[in-house]
This record gives C-alpha cells, structure tokens and sequence, in this order.
C-alpha cells in the first residue's frame, strides 16, 4: 500500500502527510471527548461519585504532563512515523481500555493511557511541519491540523449519545472511537513509510537540553501557559457563566459550541495568512480584544455576548497555533529540535491547563458571581498580549 503512495510526487505526498496527520489528530479530539457527553451513563453503570468521575476525567492532563519533554526527546531521536504510529496506538487502546473498565479506578487507568499517547500526536504535529513544509507554507499547515482536534471533539458531541442508543451501550461508542484512531495509525504507516526527513534527525547528544534557558524561548513558554490557562478555563467554566446570564443550559452549551466552530474557521484563515514578522503583533490585537470580550460574559443581553464569544473562540482556536509558529520562526529553535521544543511547549501549556479551571473555580467559589472570575481571565489575555510585545522586540525570527 505505502507503495502508492510514493507515486505521488514530494509536492502531493506532502499533502497526504499532513491529511494524515489530521485523522490522527481528529481521533485525538474524538477519543477525549468521548466521556462527555456519556457521563450519566457510565457514572451510573459503573456506581461512580461524582468525584470520582472527575478525577477520571482530569487523569490524563497529569500524565501528559509528566510525559511531555520525554516524547518530545523520543520524537527528536526516533522520528515521526515511529513517534506519531505510537501517540495512535495509545490513543486507540485507551478508547478501548474504556470500553473494558469495571469500576473508577479501570476508567481513571483507562484515561491516563490517553496522557500517554497524547503528547506524541500534539507534539509530533508541528514537528512534522518542520521537516515536511517550507517556512512559508508552515503557517497554512499549522492552521490546517490545529482544526482537527476540535471537529474531532465536536464530532463525539455531536455523535455519542446517538451511537449509544444505535449500538445499545456506551461502550461499544468507546469501542467505535478507539478503532478509529488504530484505523489511523494504520493509514499513517502506510503513508508516512517513505520519510524523507531523517537527515534532520540529529544527535540526541547534542547540547539542545538547555533550549528551555533561551529568553525567546522562555517568553514563548510564558504565553503557552497563558493561552492554555485561559483556553481550558472557559471551556470549562464559559457555559456556567452564560447559564447565570440570560441562556438556558442548552443555549449556553450550544452558544459555546458556536464559538468553537468560529474560531475553526479562523484557525484555517489566520495562521496562514498573517505573515512570520507580523504574528507577534496580530496577537497582540487578539489578546486586546479577548481582554475586551470576557467582560460581555457578565452582561445581561444576549447580543453583546454573541459577539463576545465569537472572539474568545477565534483567540482561543487560533492562539494556540500562532504561537507554535512563533516557536518554529524563532532562531534559538533549530528544526531538528522542534521535538524537545514542542515538548516544552506543551508542558509549560498543560500546566496552565490544569490550573486554569482549578483557579476560575476558587474565584468563583470566594465571590457572589463570576467578576473575580471575568478579571482574572482578563488581566492573563492582558499579560499574553505583554509576552507577545516583548517577543516581538527581540527579533525572533530565524532568518533576521
């Protein structure tokens, strides 16, 4: 099979790369959120608390977390197809371990599984654009695969519930998404098996390990933590925010929904249009208007927060692919090391994404309604637009 694959001149198989990339990506999103939109279902099946189906649920960031820098060194040393074959086969066998668990603890093992493999998707993905695309083309690319794993997400919203009462239980949905993804690691093998980019392979002994010292580098890392803090707070807390207000619970849901697929498509538009000199400024004016947009969450009238949330779905889908872009356009970064880079990008991310919900919640907990909340959302788009004017002043780029 990979043999067709190779008929295909460098310019189309590229192409195919990156649309594999993209259903690995897609079962990525589609196996996370495949517990959501189940939770009575399984919670009751298995005779879980409440507390314990959410220490399931946040079973897997932890291990991501932990995970991280070692894939990123593993991909740097091993490559892509070996990397991004193994984030597949974890992904799947956790969709199937879920399938498979009796009680909490075999979900919450069954879930941290996914931490495992996670890390060598997210981070094999602009690895990969490194070493397939040139700097020009990075930015479509980029924007490209960012898509994947919200349609992904979006898709085991939209499909869960009705394959459960097609098929007669939760888990053979578990059982449907995990094949999906082995389904495509297999696709991956098959088009990824003639790999032109080990030249870039480089040796791990090289002094790259310090790369997390680098101010530049450091400044991105900073805004990692920023982006994801933000990003995993309003998606979790943003729905609840808009209950309080004039939504209903499903109008609230499917109003953050929407959001989401807005900022879909400005992931497609905005890191392949914005120019590598011109990105640090771009986001600067995004994180401005997301400062701006937060505080609609708190208003009384739907018009406003229509609006709003159509911005933090752009800022929010966006922002994270612009700045693995300013990752890759920076001089300290060489392309053989966009592994450890990457792994570092998203470790610092992750943590933002533990404690970002973890924070919105106390705030909300200690006052009478979401403003501490809203301010703390608002000072952090604040303190992102600051690390992307610094990191602009620098001259970050490879090639100035």
């Amino acid at each position: 099979m990979s043999s067709v694959f190779r008929a295909f001149n460098p310019v189309h198989r590229r192409w195919w790369i990156l649309g594999s990339l993209w259903t690995l990506y897609a079962s990525f999103g589609l196996v996370a959120g495949s517990l959501a939109p189940l939770l009575s279902d399984i919670r009751i099946d298995l005779n879980m608390s409440h507390a314990s189906m959410g220490a399931a649920l946040g079973a897997w960031p932890f291990v991501y977390l932990a995970v991280s820098t070692f894939a990123g060194k593993f991909l740097d040393r091993y490559g892509i197809q070996v990397g991004l074959t193994l984030g597949a086969v974890l992904i799947g066998v956790s969709g199937l371990l879920r399938a498979a668990a009796q009680s909490g603890l075999g979900l919450w093992l069954a879930v941290a599984v996914f931490g495992l493999g996670g890390p060598f998707i997210s981070i094999g993905a602009p690895k990969l654009v490194t070493e397939w695309f040139s700097s020009e083309e990075r930015g479509l690319a980029v924007g490209l695969y960012s898509t994947a794993s919200s349609l992904g997400a979006i898709t085991a919203l939209v499909v869960a519930d009705p394959l459960r009462a097609l098929t007669g239980h939760w888990r053979w949905v578990m059982i449907i998404f995990g094949s999906i993804s082995l389904i495509s690691g297999l696709a991956w093998v098959a088009v990824s098996s003639s790999n032109p980019s080990k030249k870039n392979i480089e040796s791990i002994d090289e002094p790259h390990d310090g790369l997390w010292r680098d101010p530049a580098v450091q400044r991105i890392l900073f805004l990692a933590f920023m982006i994801f803090f933000v990003g995993h707070a309003l998606s979790g807390w943003m729905p609840e925010m808009l209950h309080t207000g004039p939504w209903s619970t499903r109008g609230a849901a499917w109003l953050t929904a929407g959001g989401i697929a807005v900022g879909v498509i400005g992931s497609l538009i905005i890191p392949s249009r914005v120019k590598a000199h011109k990105r640090p400024q771009v986001l600067i004016l995004m994180f401005a208007a997301m400062a701006v947009a937060v505080w609609a969450l708190m208003a009384s009238s739907q018009t406003p927060q229509i609006f709003a949330v159509a911005v933090i779905g752009i800022v929010r889908v966006s922002s994270v692919p612009m700045a693995m872009l300013l990752l890759m356009s920076s001089r300290s970064v060489p392309d053989a090391r966009m592994g450890v880079a990457g792994g570092l990008f998203f470790t610092a991310g992750e943590l933002g994404g533990v404690s970002g919900p973890w924070i919105i919640g106390v705030a909300r907990q200690n006052s009478a309604d979401f403003g501490s909340s809203v301010t703390i959302l608002s000072v952090v788009a604040v303190l992102s637009a600051f690390a992307c004017w610094r990191f602009w002043k620098s001259g970050f780029l490879q090639d100035a």
